[in-house]
This record gives C-alpha cells, sequence and structure tokens, in this order.
C-alpha cells in the first residue's frame, strides 16, 4: 500500500470524518426504507426501487468499512479504542442485505 495513503487513513480526523458520514449516510438508508416495505414492494416497478436501496446501503456500507479499516489502521499503531459504532454499522447494513434478499423486509 502506498505510504502517503497509509499515513492519509491513520489520521484520526480520516477515521472519525469517515464514521460521521456513514452514520448520515444511514440516517439516509432508513429514510428510504420504506421503499422496500409493503408499500414500496406493492407497485408495478418494486425490482428498481429494491435496487435503489441496494444502491443506498451498499454506499452506507462501504463508508462504514472505510471507517472501520482506518480506525483498525490507526488501533495497530497506537492501540486506540476498538471502533465498536463502526463494526456495528457494518452488521446492520449486512443484516439488512441479509432481510432484503430474503424477502421480510416486504413482509
Amino acid at each position: 500500500m502506498n505510504s502517503s495513503f497509509k499515513t492519509f487513513l491513520q489520521k484520526p480526523a480520516t477515521g472519525s470524518v469517515l464514521t460521521v458520514v456513514s452514520g448520515i449516510s444511514f440516517f439516509f438508508t432508513c429514510m428510504c426504507l420504506p421503499l422496500v416495505g409493503r408499500a414500496g414492494s406493492s407497485v408495478p416497478y418494486d425490482g428498481k426501487n429494491q435496487l435503489a436501496f441496494l444502491g443506498v446501503v451498499g454506499l452506507t456500507f462501504t463508508l462504514a468499512a472505510l471507517a472501520t479499516w482506518s480506525k483498525m489502521m490507526r488501533r495497530s499503531e497506537d492501540k486506540s479504542p476498538l471502533p465498536y459504532w463502526s463494526l456495528g454499522l457494518c452488521t446492520v447494513c449486512l443484516l439488512l442485505c441479509l432481510l432484503l434478499a430474503s424477502g421480510l423486509l416486504a413482509a
């Protein structure tokens, strides 16, 4: 990995900014949840709704995973605390994808 990129990711501000942005993205994901609920799954364009929701969840997961990676890289250097919030957000995003794939969000 490029040394300057690694240095950038290990900065405390980088992990914090990524965590805040992933949190804001998660709130946007929550606002998009009705797209795949009962109302959104009963319309003729429900496939497009699912793709849009999957895109938002994918973006949120990507941001949370980058925040986790950044904080874990910093943790390996200075023994900072484990990023529980970012790890939890990754887990929630994976759970949402699993529920979407199983059809339980539309029930």
